[in-house]
């Protein structure tokens, strides 16, 4: 198997750490380019010694499967030097936010050339990402079972319908941005406390480990779960009352609707035009 990805992004980064740090693929399966930051290929290629080219015909070859992680806005001007190479043998992976695996196919030369979108997240890098996958209409069973596997290296999968991607993208590709800003919050008031930096790090990491990891091994819902924490008169009430009273829950609530809504608007501005 070979990896070719077009982005040199922090996605792109994250599932190199990711599948290197579980030996699912060596150095010499990846190989990767952008549209101009040869800086960046370079410190790439320094740390993971993985392969960097700007050659299209070493990007794109029989057997290789293509991740697209440029930029939304980017994509179109980016696989413009590959589009006479893609064919059925080189499937396309997009972790592009708002950009339809129609729209792709549009785009392409060859109609028949496979296209997934996916939406991992940078917790690839600890083996620990989930990605939503959706299919294109030239998609093969044995490239969404290569696909499957390759991204259950570096944690869980789901097979999705491709009109909830949008929804994926603002759970899954934005959702530990909001529980980093949650735990900085935590730190922020564990220090007021006196409480060292590291030490504060280390109990808040801990305790959104394992109730995340009680989430996943109970049937309980999170209301149920803190709703046997908070004991009248208690001090779990006594915060529970801060949070309502400032509508946190309904303020992430809108946080995550509108990232989805802005996933959908770049799905719009990249809609195909004849």
């Amino acid at each position: 198997m070979k990896i070719s990805i077009i982005g040199a992004g922090n996605m792109a980064e994250a599932l190199i750490v990711g599948w290197l740090k579980k030996g699912y693929l060596e150095n010499s399966q990846i190989t990767i380019t952008n549209r101009s930051n040869n800086e960046r290929l370079e410190d790439l290629q320094r740390v993971y010694n993985i392969n960097t080219t700007r050659v299209s015909s070493d990007i794109v070859s029989s057997g290789s499967i293509i991740l697209l992680a440029c930029k939304p806005k980017d994509w179109r001007s980016a696989i413009e030097p590959f589009k006479h190479l893609f064919n059925h043998k080189t499937p396309i992976v997009s972790v592009m936010a708002g950009v339809s695996t129609a729209v792709i196919e549009e785009e392409l030369e060859h109609e028949d050339v496979p296209v997934i979108r996916i939406m991992p997240n940078t917790s690839a890098t600890v083996g620990e990402s989930m990605t939503p996958i959706s299919y294109g209409k030239s998609v093969p069973y044995q490239y969404r079972d290569m696909i499957i596997n390759l991204f259950q290296a570096v944690g869980e999968t789901a097979e999705v319908p491709e009109d909830q991607m949008d929804a994926m993208t603002a759970l899954v590709g934005t959702g530990p941005a909001y529980i980093y800003y949650l735990m900085e919050s935590m730190e922020m008031a564990a220090i007021q406390m006196g409480i060292d930096p590291k030490l504060a790090t280390t109990l808040v990491s801990q305790t959104l480990l394992g109730a995340s990891q009680r989430v996943q091994q109970s049937d309980a819902s999170p209301r149920d779960l803190y709703d046997q924490i908070m004991s009248p008169g208690g001090t779990t009430e006594a915060g529970f009352k801060v949070l309502t009273d400032n509508k946190v829950q309904e303020s992430l609530v809108s946080c995550v609707l509108r990232a989805w809504e802005r996933s959908k608007e770049l799905g719009n501005q990249n809609a195909y035009i004849e």
